[in-house]
């Protein structure tokens, strides 16, 4: 282990802010034998108790933060109850993003709620219905809740809530950090402010938070519009704790070995890691963050087995947000108790601020993949005086000559030294904070609507815009927004002018997830012996007699109630744990930076062990070899390799700017690969990208085809869809400057300008097009797939409509396809692993979809896209390709309608074509036949001279859908 030393903290003037407390809670203080405050409890007491401000407490993991909100809030409360001034109804909100915390937050703070005589409410899932009408009949005192059970307050007690929250003065936020730049955090502000114009004034903000990368855009998110005026304390000088740490480095092969008596294969890099943490942890309380619940569940079984062969009690319990409350209460007060050695093997669940006492020590499995998460999970260890310890888990594949590039650079291992590297210098993500939020926009129009009623439009834009928190959004973009829920029967108007929820809005306001801002999978709960164990994803393949790992044991599935949503399990001696959804976490620009400099210095990290020493040279060596330290485009077979060392966001900017050229381009991590280009045609892109201008982010955005990413997003017309994506997944600002860098490092490899031409004209096929009318008959396909690049990705869903020369609609051909994998984003297309479990593999429907073209011109709106994973489906089944003549929908669209939207949906509005459910492959065909239909009868001259020929042979784009 390696020691680190931290600076001293700072002198308190503890004893001045104790003596303005109310003596009920210095009476309190004294009961817990506290020697003095700590400085940010002393610092907080003057602003909070002036009550006419704002206030971030912005201190390390358990430096107390807590108590430096409720001390002065509840000596103030104290005082008005003295006083006889103080009002009916809840008089402070504490909002947390965990229902775990909130209970947690509870047990901490009942006894100095009851010093000063005020009650303490719990509302989140898990609360019974006997304590909601408590509070609702009775509502005082300090309410603890989450965003959604808020929102849940609004919808349902409606007009009732401003007389439940009349006495409020304080609302605290914990856990701030969390909320900024994301769907739910924009939620909680409108809450916020709708709270404020409920009780018509307003009331101090308090948010509590650790790993704050910026006050100021903490401040302007905490209180926007008035960021200057909000009273900022602390930062991380208190951090005071002797940091222990070893990065360890493990190879796996991909393979698997027993892992003892039931001979189920695992890894073997996995079975090491549980050896070490079972040898290392044993006896102590630790906590062991794996990244996802299914390493959660596969570590925890593992560490089981190895106590079992071992004959010792097992001390080794998952824990995550899929666990029945009660399994993970049950894991918190093991922790929590003396005398009970307990390690949770966790996911983010026990990341953030529940009180589990200190944990003796920390482990990481694979990289945190963000410099906030690794601080938050090493705040759990290191409290009351003793060094912090943290161990952490890195395996690499093994490396041969025929490794790719990006493989061989030990990038996991890079990531995570980075990351350390920058929690030292207390450097942490910036949030994106230009995302417009329109889906939250929809469920805070329905909101407001349900809480009156109904409402008109201008007294929602004044409500949620003019001054609310989305005040980014003009009154022409919001009432382009209402126009959108509108024409999808989202919000209905009246013939006085209010705003109602229309057939759609009423089913979304009356559903249990509409509460949250973010998608909620439907689950299955899974029951042994009458006992609920938790839930799992329904879009699982389960059939009676499989096996499955679940709460750290194995099961077999006894049977599966679909009507009930109940799986019945018995105890087994195999399994797998389940797939569960979920978004990975986006790597920050300043990780990948990083990570460069790393590879370009010597100094190797002391608190590597002799493996991640020798992985971390290995890596070095590579980045050499590879010729990345004088060239940034490389390279691999027929493909080149990009090297911006740039974030996820940045990185995406330059997908979809490259998509935009038509190059089957595909983000690998640190590498951005251009399948089938030469180092000079990648080259002399960056150079023509360059010595272009800015792009608008919106115009940009709409060379993507599949924008929705937030949960009501499929509600929004394709304009608004893509101004919405722009701000949340590009970042133009950092990109293009990266651009200008990239192309002026690549020069010596481009070519003349003037010889430079998009991909997406070049093509095997010389050829005219015929003109339409004698260019058929035609097949029209549409295939729905399991991501966005052909090479890695597979179909899902293929259908083919047969269209004659006059444009009329002869059959239509669809099925679905067993991809092999995981069927992927199934909140766009609708089609989840259980549904294909029984489906035909692409090589048992190939000949009939041979049998479907054949004669026939292959048409598709983005035929790029269609026929680029066609063409890999062929080749994977080692059928020649055809050199079918293509028509692509798309481009004829674009031709007719230059600067307008040319997306399928918008066109079939355009033309008055009728369509079906949007993203199944039968609904787009025979939309995209409609479109092929009305421009064979408008002009079909004008159409063929749009549509250059494309081959199936030739380079075809990856664009997203």
């Amino acid at each position: 282990m390696t020691s680190f030393q931290p600076s001293s903290s700072r002198a308190s003037e503890a004893h001045t802010a104790f003596n303005r407390l109310h003596r009920s809670v210095q009476s309190w203080i004294w009961e817990q034998k506290w020697e003095h405050l700590r400085p940010a409890q002393a610092a907080a007491i003057d602003p909070i108790l002036r009550g006419d401000t704002d206030v971030i407490i912005s201190a390390a993991t358990a430096s107390g933060k807590t108590e430096a909100a409720w001390l002065p809030i509840l000596s103030s409360l104290a005082a008005a109850r003295d006083n006889e001034t103080l009002a009916r109804g809840v008089k402070a909100l504490y909002i947390s993003p965990l229902k775990a915390l909130i209970n947690d937050q509870h047990g901490r703070l009942e006894s100095l709620a009851e010093k000063v005589d005020m009650p303490i409410h719990r509302r989140h899932g898990d609360v019974g219905d006997s304590a909601r009408r408590a509070l609702k009949e009775a509502p005082d005192g300090l309410l603890l809740i989450t965003p959604e059970s808020l929102e849940a307050m609004f919808v349902i007690q409606g007009t009732r809530l401003p007389v439940m929250l009349s006495g409020l003065q304080y609302i605290v936020i914990d856990e701030l950090h969390s909320f900024i730049g994301t769907e739910r955090g924009a939620q909680l502000q409108s809450l916020l402010h709708r709270v404020e114009l409920a009780i018509r004034r307003h009331v101090p903000r308090i948010g509590l938070s650790a790993t704050l990368s910026d006050a100021s855009i903490a401040a302007r998110f905490l209180r926007p519009g008035n960021e200057e005026n909000v009273h900022v304390i602390g930062g991380h000088d208190d951090d005071a704790a002797e940091l222990r740490m070893q990065l360890r480095g493990y190879i796996t092969s991909g393979g698997g070995v027993s892992d003892g008596e039931e001979h189920i294969e695992v890894e073997p890099d996995k079975l090491a890691i549980a050896d070490h943490l079972f040898q290392n942890l044993r006896g102590q309380d630790n906590l062991v963050f794996a990244n996802s619940r299914a390493s959660v569940e596969t570590y925890a079984d593992l560490l089981k087995g190895i106590s079992d062969r071992a004959r010792v009690v097992n001390e080794f319990f998952p824990h995550h947000g899929n666990l029945s409350k009660d399994f993970r209460e049950d894991v918190e007060s093991r922790l929590r108790s003396a005398g009970t050695p307990t390690t949770a093997v966790c996911t983010s669940t026990l990341e953030m601020g529940i009180d589990i006492g200190s944990a003796d020590a920390v482990a990481q499995v694979g990289a945190p993949g963000s410099v906030s998460a690794l601080r938050q999970r090493l705040g759990r260890s290191g409290r009351r005086g003793k060094p912090a310890t943290l161990r952490i888990y890195v395996s690499e594949r093994p490396v041969d000559h025929r490794t790719p590039p990006v493989d061989q650079l030990r990038a996991e291992l890079f990531e995570t030294v980075a990351t350390i590297e920058l929690l030292l210098e207390k450097w942490y993500e910036p949030p994106n904070t230009d995302g417009l939020h329109l889906s939250t926009l929809i469920q805070q129009t329905l909101s407001v609507i349900a809480q009156h009623g109904g409402a008109t439009a201008a007294e929602l834009y004044s409500a949620l815009c003019t001054e609310g928190p989305f005040s980014h959004i003009d009154q022409p973009m919001f009432i382009q927004l209402l126009r959108s829920l509108g024409n999808n029967d989202i919000i209905v108007q009246s013939s006085d002018g209010t705003l109602l929820a229309g057939a759609k809005g009423e089913r979304l306001i009356n559903h249990y997830s509409f509460y949250s801002a973010f998608h909620t999978a439907e689950e299955y709960r899974l029951v042994s012996s009458g006992r609920t164990l938790g839930s799992i994803p329904i879009d699982q393949p389960l059939v009676e007699g499989g096996l499955l790992i679940f709460a750290g044991r194995r099961w077999r599935i006894l049977n599966v109630d679909i009507a009930g949503k109940v799986i019945n399990l018995t105890k087994a001696g195999g399994g797998r744990p389940p797939s569960f959804s979920g978004s990975g976490i986006l790597i920050a620009d300043g990780i990948r930076q990083r990570m460069k400099q790393l590879y370009e210095t010597r100094d190797v990290p002391a608190y590597l062990d002799e493996a991640a020493r020798t992985l971390f040279q290995e890596g070095r060596t590579a980045y050499d070899r590879l010729g990345l330290r004088q060239n940034r485009l490389i390279t691999w077979g027929d493909d080149a390799i990009l090297f911006p060392w740039a974030g996820d966001r940045t990185m995406n900017t330059l997908h979809v700017l490259f998509s935009s050229e038509n190059y089957e381009s595909t983000i690998d991590g640190v590498g951005m690969t251009l399948s089938k280009t030469s180092r000079a045609q990648a080259a002399t892109a960056l150079k023509y990208l360059a010595a272009l201008p800015s792009p608008n982010p919106s115009e940009l955005a709409s060379n993507v085809m599949v924008k929705e990413r937030d949960k009501h997003d499929v509600y929004l017309d394709d304009q608004l869809l893509t101004h919405s994506y722009a701000t949340t997944a590009l970042d133009v600002e950092t990109a293009w400057p990266l651009i200008k860098h990239l192309a002026e490092a690549t020069t010596q490899f481009a070519e003349d300008l003037q010889n430079y031409r998009p991909k997406s004209i070049v093509t095997t096929n010389t050829e005219p097009m015929l003109e339409l009318a004698e260019a058929g008959p035609y097949a029209v396909i549409d295939v729905e797939t399991t991501g966005f690049s052909p090479q890695r990705d597979r179909i899902v869903e293929i259908a083919i409509v047969h269209v004659d020369e006059q444009g009329t609609v002869q059959g239509t051909w669809s099925t679905l396809v067993d991809p092999e994998q995981s069927t992927g984003p199934s909140h766009v297309h609708g089609i989840t692993d259980h549904d294909v479990r029984s489906a035909p593999r692409f090589t048992d429907v190939l000949p009939h979809i041979q049998q479907q073209l054949v004669g026939r011109t292959v048409v598709a709106h983005n035929a790029a896209f269609d026929l680029g994973f066609l063409r890999s489906e062929f080749q994977r089944a080692g059928v020649m390709i055809p050199s079918w003549p293509v028509v692509c929908t798309m481009q004829l669209t674009r031709s007719y309608y230059p600067g307008e939207s040319a997306s399928l949906a918008d066109t079939c509005k355009r033309l008055h074509i009728e369509t079906g459910k949007a993203h199944t492959a039968a609904a787009d065909a025979l939309a995209a036949a409609g479109v092929l239909s009305s421009y064979i009868a408008r002009d079909s001259k004008v159409a063929a001279r749009h549509a250059p020929p494309m081959s199936s042979t030739a380079d075809v784009t990856e664009q997203s859908r």
